[in-house]
């Protein structure tokens, strides 16, 4: 029943392609550039973005990046490689391990005073309040995240190339990401795309089988997993947040058709309602008459 509520978002694997070959090519050389970095995770999106780079810009023009961390799976190295390989792309590892070990190892100045803003699970008192004592499996999720996208960006600077991003339309949908890590690109390819999509054009490209079969992970911590963190998986996400976004069907009446738990759906509504401000430029305050991003809209404004 649930593949074939799924086919209402196939997609015609060629004319996708064609359309994004062409976006990727264009957004990059009309920086001046021509080349494009990404992190390679060993996960279906980043393979699949490293597959169609190459198709726009030419696999000499693409370098993915392995980013490990030391709890790291050894699994996701070697995915990570294999994509790379099968793309016939560069690539090049980076240990974080030691840079986000830092973060948690360093401690606050003795002057700090926030216990009143600031729970800290050790219970420890201001003057040893370290950064450690703040952490638990996903905020370390996201200091990893964060320490990964400064590396991208830096080979990026080194390089003159575009830092290319790998979050799909669920997790974008979902706030499925860390901000100022994973959700920091210079392009994204697969941001209009639900994970039912991406496995239909992964196997399009020939990406390799035992990467877009296996369950997604950010590989955060051992044994996590995004199916796991979301509650739900990602084909009764992908077809309620179809039924809702692109259809725009009514909440309630799409309740009352049965095709849809009500729980699922309310879990959809508070992500995409809560998580918007992840998905756009942060707001600036309006005080002007040419106000960025809002009244002034560049290059349009200096019709270009």
């Amino acid at each position: 029943m649930e593949t074939l509520k799924l086919k209402t978002l196939d997609i015609d694997c060629k004319l996708v392609t064609d359309l994004l070959v062409r976006f990727i090519k264009n957004e990059v050389q009309k920086t001046g550039m021509n080349k494009v970095v990404l992190g390679l995770s060993g996960g279906i999106d980043s393979a699949l973005v490293a597959f169609l780079c190459a198709a726009a810009l030419g696999a000499k023009n693409v370098c993915g990046v392995r980013l490990p961390y030391k709890t790291s799976s050894p699994e996701s190295l070697s995915h990570a490689e294999l994509a790379a390989k099968k793309a016939g792309i560069e690539y090049m590892t980076y240990d974080i391990s030691a840079a986000a070990d830092g973060f948690a190892a360093s401690e606050f100045m003795p002057d700090t005073n926030c216990s009143n803003f600031i729970n800290c699970s050790s219970g420890d008192k201001p003057a040893k309040f370290t950064f450690e004592s703040t952490l638990n499996g996903h905020y370390l999720g996201n200091i990893l995240a964060r320490a990964r996208m400064t590396i991208l960006y830096h080979l990026s600077a080194v390089s003159n190339s575009m830092v290319a991003g790998t979050s799909n339309k669920t997790e974008l949908l979902l706030g499925y990401g860390t901000l100022w890590g994973d959700l920091a690109y210079g392009i994204n390819p697969l941001g209009d795309l639900y994970k039912h999509q991406l496995r239909q054009l992964a196997r399009y490209h020939g990406v390799p089988e035992e990467i877009i079969t296996k369950k997604p992970s950010a590989d955060l911590f051992p044994g996590q997993t995004d199916e796991g963190d979301l509650g739900f998986s990602y084909d009764q996400l992908d077809y309620a947040l179809y039924r809702l976004v692109d259809a725009r069907e009514n909440p309630k009446i799409l309740v009352e058709s049965g095709d849809v738990k009500p729980e699922l759906i309310d879990f959809c509504l508070k992500k995409i309602i809560g998580m918007q401000f992840k998905r756009q430029m942060p707001h600036i305050a309006l005080v002007s008459f040419r106000t960025i991003n809002q009244s002034f809209n560049y290059p349009r404004d200096w019709a270009m």
